[in-house]
């Protein structure tokens, strides 16, 4: 009976050892030579900041980490989701806006992330995504 309960013991710590989660990094790196800022915006997520946005400022040729994209459903590799952003722009430190992106926006579009995002796992269970803002994003 005792070694039945030993192998009850080392079962359970070995299942509680066991991380499942999954987490991710989202990335967005600047290639411009002009310092950005991003602007995010959900009317769900965001609501206790003015206009329902949250500005990310990332300067020319380095990349910042937006710790508010959410991990999307599932199983597997842990998948990005913007979903809950209504919209999210690009504009220059003076605050000229650069770039809109819609979830169906033509062309290249932050919000297609297995287009445009590229991913990488890091470590056990965690990804870095990460979103390159180039002269296209930025053009008109």
């Amino acid at each position: 009976m005792e070694i039945k309960k030993y192998h009850l013991l080392i079962f359970l710590m070995i299942l509680s050892g066991c991380d499942p989660s999954e987490s991710l990094d989202a990335l967005l790196e600047n290639a411009t030579d002009s310092d950005l800022r991003i602007h995010f915006i959900s009317a769900i997520l965001l609501s206790e900041f003015i206009d329902n946005a949250e500005i990310i400022n990332v300067e020319s040729m380095d990349s910042q980490d937006y710790p508010r994209i959410g991990v999307a459903e599932g199983i597997g590799q842990a998948g990005l989701s913007l979903s809950v952003f209504d919209s999210i722009y690009i504009s220059n430190n003076a605050n000229e806006i650069l770039k809109i992106y819609k979830p169906n926006s033509p062309g290249k579009n932050i919000y297609n992330i297995d287009q445009y995002w590229t991913v990488r796992e890091t470590g056990k269970n965690h990804f870095e995504y990460t979103y390159m803002i180039t002269d296209e994003d930025i053009s008109n």
